[in-house]
């Protein structure tokens, strides 16, 4: 019942401002063929609410096949929050915040990408969402999968922040020192927090945040586009980057 109802609001969110016009130039029409005694003029405002009926019509199949059409993509993303954090440098707990809008008419999980540089499986967790399941690609060239199961549907236009956790494990000192990035899509922000506290404290190195495109036909070449001071009160990286280019990786890249 709750699936129909949320529907239902979604129909009307789409198309309420188009109907409140009509019904109000028909109303119109209304008292003026009460008021009228001419034919022709009667016949004049029947056709011309035959006529937007039809313009109505017409928009509201154009509305439903836009919301129906097969597309590459089930959702937008608006923003994302990064938070990698490390106490020892041995155990790393990086954390994803998305806020995405739903483009399918309806969409019940998330399929959250991601790659690490080490050699033990981390450990997938979510506290808004529930992990459904964790792909393994066993393959260095690939990203890993984490299917999280939304608590509730989501419908189209319906915004949502999706919450990704991993609990990792470098104590045999493989991973790389970084945090990457891959725009595929548009978005507004991306607000990267990371966090050393494993560091010396008189460390006073800058990070680097360097891009490559992702069709590179060999191994991406990475240029450097900024600087990002260390904050050594904190022993943290804090960076916003707005509207990134799509088709590109982005490195973010220390010691």
């Amino acid at each position: 019942m709750n699936t129909f109802k949320n529907i239902g609001k979604t129909a009307v969110n789409i198309f309420s401002k188009q109907f409140y016009f009509f019904a109000s130039l028909a109303s119109i029409i209304a008292l003026i063929t009460i008021f009228t005694k001419e034919k022709w003029a009667v016949l004049i405002a029947l056709v011309f609410f035959c006529l937007m009926l039809l313009v109505f019509t017409c928009y509201l199949l154009y509305s439903i096949y836009k919301i129906l059409e097969v597309r590459d993509i089930d959702h937008e993303n608006k923003s994302t929050f990064i938070k990698y954090q490390t106490d020892d440098g041995n155990k790393i707990i990086y954390e994803t915040y998305k806020l995405i809008q739903c483009k399918k008419p309806l969409l019940t999980e998330f399929e959250y990408n991601f790659k690490w540089t080490g050699t033990q499986m981390p450990k997938v967790s979510s506290d808004l969402q529930k992990v459904f399941n964790v792909v393994d690609e066993n393959d260095r060239t690939k990203y890993d999968k984490a299917i999280l199961k939304l608590k509730k549907p989501l419908y189209y236009n319906q915004n949502t922040v999706i919450h990704f956790k991993a609990d990792l494990n470098d104590t045999d000192k493989v991973s790389k020192p970084y945090v990457e990035t891959r725009v595929t899509e548009e978005i507004d922000i991306i607000h990267y927090r990371i966090i050393l506290k494993h560091l010396a404290d008189d460390y006073s190195k800058n990070a680097i945040l360097k891009k490559a495109k992702i069709n590179s036909k060999t191994s991406p070449t990475f240029e450097k586009e900024c600087e990002i001071a260390y904050d050594q009160s904190t022993k943290s990286y804090e960076y916003h980057l707005l509207k990134p280019e799509i088709g590109y990786y982005y490195r973010i890249s220390w010691e």
